[in-house]
């Protein structure tokens, strides 16, 4: 079973297209990294999975329930949460409670 299953998500801002099929599938208990240059796509992915953008075409889901194209506020629900690359946004917390506020 797997944890996250991202397959031919295509997605994008406006009329440009980003992603074009993409297919992920993530067990559970794997740790996974994704990589590439600036403007591959690598934060398209991720506000694609965690709600912010609505997939065009493609499916997402997590635990096996679809959550593809729901807002943000309800995949939090099943688990999820995106938090954005930026510096320490509150400084007197850990890292871990950093995470933890997402």
């Amino acid at each position: 079973m797997s944890l996250l299953k991202v397959d031919g998500i295509t997605s994008g801002y406006g009329q440009m297209e980003i992603l074009h099929n993409v297919s992920i599938e993530i067990e559970e208990g794997e740790i996974v990294s994704i990589i590439g240059p600036n403007g591959a796509g690598k934060s398209t992915l991720m506000k694609t999975v965690f709600g912010i953008l609505k997939p065009w075409t493609g499916t997402v889901s997590f635990n096996d329930q679809q959550i593809g194209g729901l807002p943000p506020n309800v995949i939090v629900r099943h688990g999820l949460c995106y938090v954005p690359q930026v510096d320490n946004i509150f400084p007197s917390l850990t890292v871990a409670e950093n995470l933890e506020m997402g």
